[in-house]
């Protein structure tokens, strides 16, 4: 297949790009200075599913491949998606996919998907600030059941980000770096929960995400 690129400029895109990439930046220490990623902007949903190789659900806008970032053209957002648009949710949205890529590149994985998804996700939903325009659940009690990438589905969005923003704001950024420094090592549920438990002290389970463990 081929496709088309044209070389975009547009002060609002830049804007977004820049600020998050310091933010992140700051997060995560990287000091990135050289061939830094790239944003592809998607016109439709047709380009979408050639480029990812498969159909895909309209609530999917973004992904990245390495350190390229795909997402779907603002001009067509709402036509082409099932989301409304709007400038603070297309910042996050590039912001949430830029994440990714600075989580790959800071776990050193980039031959395999990141594992666990709720991690995946949940730090980029917490890191684009996507949590302030979410309704937080009275309790966290799903977000476990999302470990692998296969079959993802949209429900994996619902407390993700809330699970990594307890873990941040009870036990500080420095203890998630390293779970995700871990990760490039694990290749099993079994072996992130004790990898978690080494990192935090408590079990990875529900009851442990509704208050701070005293431990």
């Amino acid at each position: 297949m081929i496709f088309t690129i044209k070389s975009r400029n547009e002060n609002f895109l830049e804007k977004i790009y820049n600020q998050s990439m310091k933010e992140l930046d700051d997060f995560f220490s990287l000091n990135w200075k050289r061939n830094k990623p790239r944003i592809f902007l998607v016109k439709d949903r047709e380009s979408i599913n050639k480029l990812m190789g498969q159909k895909t659900q309209d609530w999917v806008v973004g992904w990245v491949n390495n350190t390229n970032v795909f997402i779907l053209d603002k001009d067509t957002y709402e036509k082409e998606s099932c989301h409304k648009y709007s400038e603070k949710e297309y910042f996050s949205l590039i912001k949430h996919e830029l994440t990714h890529v600075f989580t790959q590149v800071y776990s050193g994985i980039s031959n395999r998907s990141i594992e666990p998804n709720w991690l995946w996700e949940g730090i980029a939903i917490y890191l684009s600030d996507q949590n302030k325009t979410k309704k937080k659940p009275n309790q966290l009690k799903e977000f476990l059941q999302h470990y692998s990438q296969d079959n993802k589905s949209s429900s994996v969005y619902k407390e993700s980000g809330f699970a990594v923003e307890f873990l941040v704001k009870n036990f500080g950024k420095q203890k998630l770096l390293k779970l995700i420094k871990s990760l490039k090592n694990i290749n099993s549920k079994e072996k992130f929960a004790k990898k978690f438990k080494e990192i935090y002290g408590f079990e990875l389970n529900y009851k442990n995400f509704q208050k701070p463990s005293k431990k």
